[in-house]
């Protein structure tokens, strides 16, 4: 699994529930953006080969470079080629099964103003819409980690900060993502 900081609040929580089933190996180091991941995967995954490539996306992608600016880290068509070349090296390259995960909603009411964050929800479900579409494109499942924090009103359950997740957060995002990777399983 090569993931952001948000996924190494969940990680060891969704370790511990797939201990049974399967071996979660994650990256080295925290992936910032979608360029990291890039990297990560001829680093990362091409060398071990492993059953499932998980790719928890990476929220910096969307902060804006320049406060009071709509510029973002890494825009829009660079982050859906992003996605699209990650994906088609584990297509071509492994056999591996790779599965995208989508960013999480931030929590609004815990940001101190959009001056000092840089981040809104309406710039992550775009970005999340286009690798949802990418993924389809391709035939690889999703987890849609955005669609499942919405569903369930999970913003109380996020740190201070407004972006991570405490333990409750983490517990119900790890169950959710164990959830869906089983079902993935069973399809393949």
């Amino acid at each position: 699994m090569l993931g952001d900081e948000v996924c190494s609040d969940y990680c060891p929580v969704l370790a511990a529930l797939l201990k049974a089933e399967a071996e979660l190996w994650l990256a080295p180091k925290v992936v910032g953006t979608s360029v990291d991941h890039l990297l990560g995967v001829k680093d990362w995954v091409l060398p071990r080969q492993p059953e499932m490539a998980v790719f928890a996306s990476g929220i910096l992608d969307t902060r804006k470079i320049c406060f009071g600016e709509n510029e973002r880290l890494v825009p829009l068509t660079t982050f859906a080629r992003n996605v699209r070349c990650i994906l088609k090296i584990v297509l071509e390259q492994t056999t591996s099964t790779p599965v995208w995960v989508t960013m999480p909603p931030v929590d609004a009411r815990h940001v101190q103003g959009e001056d000092e964050f840089g981040y809104d929800n309406e710039t992550i479900s775009l970005y999340n819409e286009e690798a949802k579409a990418v993924a389809r494109m391709l035939g690889v499942a999703v987890v849609d980690l955005y669609g499942i924090v919405k569903a369930a009103s999970r913003a109380d359950s996020t740190r201070p900060d407004g972006i991570h997740f405490d333990g409750r957060g983490s517990d119900f995002n790890a169950n959710a993502i164990a959830k869906r990777l089983r079902e993935i399983c069973s399809k393949a």
